[in-house]
């Protein structure tokens, strides 16, 4: 009798979880007073969460802008390969730069792409006032019609979208820094 891959692998997995429920489930709170949490831990948290929220709505626009450029340099209209490939550059930027910050709330040591992405982020605002500016307000002085006009109002808000997202990113990372300064070696609030 042969039994399908999938199944036999399945096994370990179903086992491993049923003994980690029992495990959790039967679990005691510990007795005696609550702990005090570490206040470089809750920050550290606080500023993970809001980097993640900040660069998810960011990610939006971008990928909406790589999807504009990714039709419009298969149709061969416009710059659409430029658009494409600075929504990628970006992303890309605004993640690192993200990562960067949580880094250093976390106290680890400055590494080198946390340099280049500290260079690198002049890249989300050009990005923006590109779209802003070139794909968007431009194309408001050469209408063609009411699709060049449809097109030409969705680049600017997909734009503003980009360069309030970025702000964020930058506000969440000051937010960081003071948050983290004000935080001594032994995890209490000085």
């Amino acid at each position: 009798m042969e039994r399908s891959f999938d199944a036999i692998t399945q096994l370990p997995v179903r086992n491993q979880v049923a003994s980690t429920t029992s495990r959790l489930l039967s679990a005691r709170p510990p007795e005696g007073p609550p702990t005090r949490p570490d206040p470089g831990a809750v920050v550290a948290g606080a500023i993970q969460e809001l980097v993640a929220a900040r660069l998810g709505r960011g990610f939006i626009p971008l990928a909406g802008l790589f999807a504009a450029g990714l039709v419009a340099s298969f149709a061969s209209a416009g710059p659409g390969l430029w658009t494409a490939a600075g929504a990628l550059a970006s992303a890309a930027v605004m993640l690192a730069y993200g990562l960067a910050t949580v880094q250093q709330v976390l106290g680890r040591p400055d590494k080198p792409w946390m340099t280049v992405a500290g260079i690198a982020a002049v890249v989300p605002l050009a990005y923006g006032v590109y779209v802003v500016g070139w794909l968007g307000l431009r194309g408001f002085t050469v209408v063609d019609g009411a699709t060049s006009l449809v097109k030409a109002t969705l680049y600017v808000i997909l734009g503003v979208w980009v360069l309030r997202s970025w702000l964020k990113v930058v506000e969440v990372r000051r937010l960081a820094r003071v948050m983290a300064s004000n935080i001594d070696v032994d995890g209490e609030w000085e």
